[in-house]
Formats: structure tokens, C-alpha cells, sequence
């Protein structure tokens, strides 16, 4: 008998009026066309027996109704061994529904079976061996799993396809996958989407089993209010104000969703302060500045550190009130306007009604635990980027000394990510969202009138709907251009593939394109909690602590504020720094500039100019002669830095601040191998006693990646041949 007249014979008997007997018929029907034995017939036929039996007992109209009375009641004793039958083959009867086709089993059963091992007696032409086959072929394509991954994938579309009644691979679904329970038994769940979006029947790119799980439609404007507990008589005005907003102002998802939020929590305290009103229109001052006290006491309960400082939260919940009540008046005077019949006869709250109850001071303590958190990252984050440089460092020494061990890739893999994603993040300056949705097609190349080539990055718009191009320097270059090898590498292909990406935030799909952050261990796109864990992962590693001895823990937007620090420290412009960022305003910017008071530099560099002159005398600091200049000029393309000569052209910017070591400018002087000699043991005897002494991880990596710089000096410096030594120090002098 073939699998089609198999599946036809108990098809019908699942959802027809349930009768034991034409069951036992149907199945001593089908069992002579599989392949099993005269002992294994009579013993599967046996096992039906008896679970026909069981079946008989419960309640139902239809076989599958009983079915699901049975994995209900019956199948949880069953499979924790209790009160089921004595017979050694207790399953065949089990498995010869479930195989046939005749019962929709549920998670429940199909969880404890590897469905793998029950198709050897089905026949050749069977859907279900058809669709095992296709997978394994599949599944042996997707480089980056395992075996285990690839079995965990075969297993659980055959469980997909037995869950659902499913003929064919072709029929399973996204949908199919985001509902499978997560269980051990299932792991290859990526696995299974990769192969299926492979195979043409998921029209995407593959996803992880989170992203499965977190994509949430994005909602409308009155969608948001009606997911809140708002007053019924205040809906319809926030529900029009917010579709307003939207047009005029700005649709993205967060704001839009806060503000149906913070307006619901007004409206609620109106209810039931004031049941006496009837709508926005009868809303007066006194009203609205009730609200003050009681959004800042419902702030202080909410907030994550209960004290008794006053924070911005309530501000920021009192201003989208004071927003809305300008914006309604303001728009409802226009003729015409749909939002008229809602606007109160007066603005019952305004920017003056919020002064006098402590705003200013919290914000003034909340710019001075900023100033705080940034001079704690400008410790710590040097320690953090060179922990995550060695650990990547090492992993792949040891990933080219051992090719063939697939967990040295590994650990070579997640530790250039831990880097990649740091170094973007820090040169670059980028909101995780910005970094996140880069493409390659973002990179764009210039070139100016003297024939002399530059890069661009180009930046999405993404918090104000503003798009910028930011300049790539050396070292964002050697970045994006590692992480461009790296994912062509993953895939082994000469071009990165483009793939789908989602907007978290703004809960919408974004364009498929070629997108920079994917392939890392997935072909999917590296999302925003991936890169914090990343970045936690790294703080830990380093050891990363406070001043008081606390743990430190970098977050994304912590690597912004790194980036305008290290610009004001080198004296970038505040207005070009707010050009880079991306900010709105450039008193953004001047808060960072705060930590840096001009008084503070002028007098530091009086005091600077007075050593200067104390130990070169003043004549240094006279205008030179026109003999001097020219010596001078001569000079600055190799310009003499004691132990190396920089070709680094006169005028342009040093990135390492004239430290010279491992700069790809720099060209060390045999004569100086003394010298490199007496710091690398000075600085080896360092290393030890930080070790002994328990430095913290970032530390200890920082003393070693200046150690392999000394001992690359050291190296280049030796294998100099003598006639180049000579010419070189003959340039320098």
C-alpha cells in the first residue's frame, strides 16, 4: 500500500465520528504496506489495540477530540512511566496514530520522541521521508551549525509538520516557528530557518529564535491609547492629538508611545481628582497644576534608586502634559481645525508653572553624574578596548595555529565582534540604532581636486530625522574594513549578501540591504541587546570598577560621550562635534565641555609656559629667521621623535598624540635598540607585579598591548640593514 492511500485511510478517521473498531481495521489496513516484520505487525497491532482501549474511555465525538483528551489526562502518567501499559512496545500504538497521520498530536508527545527514528517503516514515497530527506540536504548547507544543530533541525520540522497536519515542507510558516515551545529537544530552531529561508519556502532572511519572538507590529495612534487605562471621555482628543503629532511633528514609535503613556497617567489623576469634568475643553489651571505634586510623588515611587532627590522623570512627564496643552491650543485656533471642539478656554499649564519645585537642581545633580560618568569611562574604557584588542589578539593566534578546531573559531569569532562592535562605536561616535542599520552602501568615496582620495560615512537618519556623513579616519577604517572581511568571510562569498533588518524601535521592517553588523556566528543582522551584551561581556572581562570600587558596566550611548570627550581633549570644535554626533542643539556638546573649564587650561598652560621658558630660556620663544624656518621646513617630513622619525606630513592631525608606538608612521632607529631593550624589561617586570598584585583584567591587557608594541619596535629596529640605518639617521639629523 503507498503513503497516500496509508494517509487517506485514517485521515478521515481523525475528525469523523469516533469509532474503535473501524480504527483497528484501518490500521491492520495500512500496516502490511510499511516495512516491518510478522512480529513487529502483530506487536504494533497489540499496541493499538490497547490504545484503543484507553480511547474508548474517553470523551469525545471524534477521534482527535479523544485524542486530546488522551494527552490531557492519560499521556502526562504515561510518560513519567506511571500507570501505562505493561507491554515492552507501549508506543507503537502511540506512533502508529501518529505516524499515519490519523491524530494531530500536540508539543506534549512530539517532545519526548525523536520523529527521526520513526520513518524507517514508512514507505519510500511517504511526505514525511520526502521532507526528512530535503531538510537533511538542507541543513548540510549551513556552514556555521553543528551536527547536533543540524538534527535538532530535521527533528523539529517533522515535529512542525505532524503538529499541524502538513503534507510538505512547503507549507510551514514563520508563524509555525515563533509558536513552537521552547524546549531542550529543539535545539536547531536557527538552524531549521536558515534552511528553510534557503530552500525559498520563509521569503526572508534567516532569524534568531529572540528576534522570532520580539518582533512586535508597530501600533497606530489610537491603537497606543486604547492599550493604556485612559478615561473613556479622554480618548478621542488623545488619540486626534497624536495623529496630529504624527504628521506634523514626528512618528516615531517611542515618542508617540510615552506620550500616550504620560497623558493617560494625567487623565487618570483628572478622573479622579475632578469626576466633575466632562472633556478637555472644561480643563482649567488649577487643574493641571494640581498635577505637579502628585507626578513628582508618583516619579520618586517609580524611580529604580528610591531617595529623596527629586529626578527629571516627573519633568519629563510634566512637560509632555505641557507640550500637549500648547500644541491643542496653538493647533485648534487654525480654521477648520478638527481638534477645536477639545482646546480649553485658557493654557492651563505653562513652562513658568514648573519653576519652583526643584527641577533645576535635579538637573543641575544630573549633569553632574554625567560629568562623573564620563571621567570614570575616560579611566576605564582604554583598559576596556585594550582587554577586548588581546582578547581577540589571542584568540586568533590560536584559531591559525589549530585551523581544524571548530571552538578556537569560535572563541575567534565572538571576541573580534566584542572588538568590532566597541571600535565602532567609540571612532565612530554612533547611536546603537545609527550603527546598527550601517550598510556597506553607506561608505561612500570621495575625491578631492588634487587627485587625493577620502571616505565618508554615511548616517541614516535616525533620533531627529536628520541624516549626517561623519569623515573616516584611519583607525574607523581599519575597523569597518576587518568587520567587511570578516562577514565575507562567514558567508564565503567575494560581496556581503544583503538581508532583512527591524526597526526596534520604531517596530517596522526596515529595507533589505547589505547590512555591515551581521554574520556574527548567525546570518542575520547584529541587533541592539547583542551589542549591550557584548559590551557588558567586555566590562567584565576587564574588570572594569569605579572610583568607590563598584563594577562599571559600559553602555552603548557611554561610548558617545567617550567620543566628544576625546574630541574636546584634542580641541575639535564644539560645533563640528555636534555635527559628528548628530545632536540638536550644541549645548548638548557644552556639557562635556564643562569638564574641561577654560580657567582651569588657561592656568594650567601659564604654568606650563613658565617650566618651558625656566629650562629652554626664553630665547625659544622668539620669532625665527628665515635661515631657521627653512631648516625647519626642511625637516618636517621626517620629523625626529628621539627614537623613531615620523613620516607623518607636516600639518596633519596625529590620532595617537605623537605616540609613536605601533604607529604605521613611524620608522624605529637601529641606534635606539638599547633603548627599546631597557623598556621592554622595565616594562615585563610591571606586567609581573601587576599579576601578583591582582590588577584588574583591562589593566594587565593594557601592559601587555604596549609590550608587543615595544617588542615590534624592538624587532623593526634590529632587522634594519645597515646602509638603510644610516640613511635614516642621517634624514633625522
Amino acid at each position: 500500500m503507498s503513503s497516500g492511500g496509508a494517509t487517506a485511510g485514517l485521515s478521515g478517521i481523525g475528525e469523523a465520528g469516533y469509532h474503535g473498531e473501524r480504527l483497528l481495521e484501518a490500521v491492520a489496513g495500512i500496516l502490511p504496506g510499511w516495512r516491518v516484520s510478522c512480529k513487529q505487525h502483530a506487536g504494533r497491532l497489540g499496541a493499538c489495540r490497547l490504545l484503543v482501549e484507553v480511547l474508548d474511555r474517553l470523551p469525545g465525538a471524534s477521534l482527535q477530540d479523544r485524542w486530546e483528551a488522551f494527552e490531557e489526562s492519560v499521556w502526562p502518567a504515561w510518560a513519567a512511566g506511571r500507570e501505562r501499559p505493561a507491554q515492552h512496545h507501549w508506543s507503537y500504538g502511540v506512533w502508529t496514530l501518529v505516524m499515519s497521520r490519523a491524530v494531530r498530536p500536540g508539543w506534549a508527545v512530539l517532545n519526548v520522541f525523536a520523529p527521526g527514528k520513526w520513518l524507517w517503516p514508512l514507505p519510500a514515497d511517504d511526505p514525511l521521508r520526502a521532507a526528512a530527506a530535503q531538510l537533511g540536504d538542507a541543513t548540510a548547507q549551513v556552514a556555521w551549525s553543528n551536527a547536533r544543530m543540524r538534527a535538532g533541525a530535521g527533528a523539529l520540522g517533522l515535529r512542525i509538520m505532524l503538529a499541524q497536519g502538513y503534507g510538505s515542507l512547503s507549507q510551514i510558516t514563520s508563524a509555525d516557528l515563533q509558536d513552537a515551545p521552547s524546549v531542550k529537544r529543539q535545539r536547531g530552531i536557527d538552524t531549521l530557518d536558515a534552511a528553510l529561508c534557503a530552500l525559498g519556502i520563509l521569503e526572508r532572511s534567516p532569524q534568531r529564535g529572540s528576534t522570532r519572538q520580539q518582533r512586535v507590529a508597530r501600533a497606530s495612534p489610537r491603537e497606543l491609547v486604547a492599550r493604556v487605562q485612559m478615561p473613556e471621555r479622554f480618548r478621542a482628543v488623545t488619540a486626534l492629538y497624536l495623529e496630529t503629532y504624527a504628521q506634523r511633528v514626528s512618528d516615531t514609535h517611542t515618542s508617540l508611545r510615552n506620550k500616550a503613556t504620560n497623558l493617560a497617567r494625567f487623565w487618570r489623576f483628572i478622573a479622579e481628582r475632578y469626576p466633575e469634568l466632562g472633556g478637555c475643553g472644561e480643563l482649567l489651571p488649577a487643574h493641571a497644576r494640581a498635577f505637579v505634586p502628585v507626578a513628582i510623588a508618583q516619579s520618586r515611587a517609580a524611580q529604580r534608586k528610591p531617595d529623596d532627590e527629586l529626578r527629571v522623570t516627573a519633568y519629563t512627564w510634566l512637560s509632555d502634559v505641557r507640550v500637549f496643552l500648547t500644541d491643542l491650543c496653538s493647533w485648534a485656533a487654525e480654521p477648520g481645525s478638527p481638534l477645536a471642539p477639545y482646546a480649553p478656554r485658557t493654557l492651563p499649564l505653562t513652562h513658568h508653572d514648573l519653576k519652583g519645585f526643584g527641577f533645576e537642581k535635579a538637573r543641575r545633580r544630573q549633569q553632574a553624574r554625567m560629568t562623573a560618568t564620563v571621567l570614570e569611562l575616560e579611566r576605564a574604557v582604554p583598559n576596556i578596548r585594550a582587554h577586548a584588542f588581546i582578547a581577540w589578539h589571542d584568540a586568533d593566534q590560536h584559531s591559525q595555529a589549530d585551523p581544524e578546531d571548530p571552538a578556537g573559531e569560535r572563541c575567534e569569532r565572538e571576541s573580534f565582534w566584542d572588538w568590532a562592535v566597541l571600535e565602532l562605536l567609540v571612532q565612530s561616535g554612533l547611536r546603537i540604532e545609527e550603527a546598527c542599520e550601517l550598510t556597506t552602501l553607506d561608505v561612500l568615496k570621495r575625491q578631492l581636486p588634487d587627485g587625493r582620495r577620502y571616505y565618508l560615512l554615511h548616517v541614516k537618519p535616525s533620533k531627529f530625522d536628520r541624516a549626517r556623513v561623519i569623515p573616516i579616519g584611519d583607525g574607523l577604517g581599519r575597523v569597518i574594513a576587518d568587520i567587511i572581511a570578516h562577514v565575507r568571510r562567514f558567508y564565503g562569498t567575494a560581496q556581503i549578501p544583503p538581508c532583512d533588518n527591524w526597526d526596534h524601535h520604531e517596530r517596522r521592517p526596515l529595507p533589505r540591504a547589505p547590512y555591515l553588523l551581521q554574520g556574527a556566528g548567525h546570518p542575520s543582522v547584529v541587533n541592539a541587546s547583542q551589542v549591550r551584551a557584548r559590551l557588558a561581556r567586555l566590562s567584565r572581562g576587564a574588570s572594569a570598577r569605579k572610583a568607590d570600587g563598584t563594577r562599571l558596566v559600559l553602555r552603548p550611548h557611554d561610548c558617545r560621550r567617550i567620543f566628544a570627550s576625546e574630541h574636546l581633549n584634542n580641541d575639535t570644535p564644539p560645533h563640528v562635534i555636534q555635527a559628528l554626533l548628530g545632536h540638536a542643539a550644541i549645548d548638548t556638546v557644552m556639557v562635556y565641555a564643562k569638564l574641561y573649564p577654560t580657567k582651569l587650561i588657561e592656568e594650567y598652560r601659564k604654568a606650563t609656559r613658565g617650566t618651558y621658558a625656566a629650562l629652554h630660556g626664553t630665547d625659544t620663544l622668539r620669532t625665527p629667521t628665515t635661515e631657521e624656518w627653512r631648516s625647519f621646513a626642511q625637516s618636517c617630513s621626517l620629523r625626529d621623535m628621539g627614537t623613531h622619525v615620523c613620516a607623518l606630513p607636516a600639518g596633519d592631525h596625529c590620532s595617537r598624540g605623537l605616540v609613536c608606538l605601533g604607529c604605521t608612521h613611524a620608522q624605529p632607529k637601529k641606534s635606539a635598540t638599547p633603548i627599546f631593550r631597557r623598556m621592554l624589561i622595565s616594562h615585563r617586570r610591571a606586567l609581573a607585579e601587576g599579576r601578583r598584585h591582582g590588577e584588574p583584567n583591562g589593566q594587565v591587557a593594557a601592559r601587555e598591548l604596549e609590550i608587543t608594541r615595544i617588542e615590534g619596535a624592538l624587532h623593526h629596529a634590529e632587522q634594519l640593514p645597515n646602509d638603510v640605518a644610516a640613511a635614516i639617521e642621517g634624514a633625522a639629523a
